[in-house]
């Protein structure tokens, strides 16, 4: 994680804190800073848990919304969301793993990366396997490559050979999963910066958690274990009748940045992260919102 911005309440309980934390990319009324997550010496998480003998692990809820607060915390603590769902019980766990080198722009040479790394093995989309080069999804000597996770960018970002596989398979997948009652095509419209494939979003079916599109996933460690995104975390509407894919073409190499894949703050929205440094394992959740609660329904009072 690189940065966040957080709100200014910080408050005790069960012997770790929670941060109200509020959603943007700009300071917005309330925020006073940004707060620093990144797995160094200087991280919050590591000045936290050195100052006050918890655990080195942190938790990372964003609302979907600028209009609700969001939720970090440091240290263990019950993850009780409204109403009375404890999040911790659906997790799914995967490594973070150690980039031998830094993919800050400025750094000293031989310096580490103090961002969070995790290992997709592959890409699949309503079940099917994307062709793509896997061996962008490994970072080399040189720390180019592999996958990490960053609130600095609000949206994915996929290197340019990878985000054109998507792009093709997830057009293709699009138009055939659409429902007799609909017209045959779903119509790509104009481009909308920093998006590459935009939609009529009146040809496309809505559900209550979102259009009816193709789900993405990261495989990870095995096939077993994926991260899901959702039509919620994948779309975004920029118009009354426009939809874009949330993914954003990063370039070629050397113009583009280090990662392979960056998995932004779009796609990280009302999804329970705990990062637990201490055992170098990222858990994450499906969206909350399946499960009748969002990052905004955290229990600010409960001890349980």
């Amino acid at each position: 994680m690189d940065q966040i911005l957080v709100g200014s309440s910080l408050s005790r309980t069960s012997s770790s804190f929670v941060a109200k934390l509020f959603s943007g990319h700009n300071f917005a009324n309330g925020v006073k800073g940004m707060a620093g997550l990144g797995r160094g010496k200087i991280g919050l998480s590591s000045q936290f848990a050195s100052a006050f003998g918890f655990r080195k692990t942190f938790a990372l809820c964003l609302p979907s919304s600028t209009r609700s607060n969001g939720a970090v915390f440091f240290g263990a603590v019950p993850y009780i969301f409204l109403p009375g769902i404890d999040a911790s019980k659906s997790l799914f766990y995967t490594p973070l793993l150690l980039n031998p080198v830094t993919t800050y722009a400025a750094y000293v040479a031989g310096e580490p990366s103090n961002e969070y790394f995790i290992n997709v093995t592959s890409i699949k989309m309503n079940g099917i396997t994307i062709d793509l080069n896997t061996s962008l999804l490994v970072f080399d000597k040189d720390g180019y490559g592999g996958t990490k996770i960053s609130t600095v960018h609000p949206y994915t970002v996929l290197e340019n050979t990878i985000y054109n596989a998507v792009i093709r398979a997830y057009l293709k997948i699009l138009q055939a999963q659409i429902p007799k009652e609909f017209p045959a095509h779903v119509p790509r419209v104009a481009a909308v910066e920093p998006f590459g494939a935009c939609f009529n979003s009146t040809h496309i079916r809505k559900t209550r958690v979102g259009p009816v599109v193709p789900n993405v996933d990261f495989v990870l460690q095995s096939e077993s274990v994926y991260w899901r995104v959702l039509a919620t975390n994948s779309m975004v509407q920029v118009s009354k009748d426009v939809l874009c894919l949330g993914f954003v073409d990063a370039g070629l190499r050397p113009s583009n940045p280090r990662t392979a894949i960056v998995i932004g703050g779009h796609q990280l929205e009302e999804n329970f992260l705990p990062f637990d440094l201490a055992a170098s394992r990222l858990g994450f959740s499906s969206l909350l919102s399946s499960g009748q609660t969002t990052c905004a329904n955290f229990n600010f009072t409960s001890n349980a």
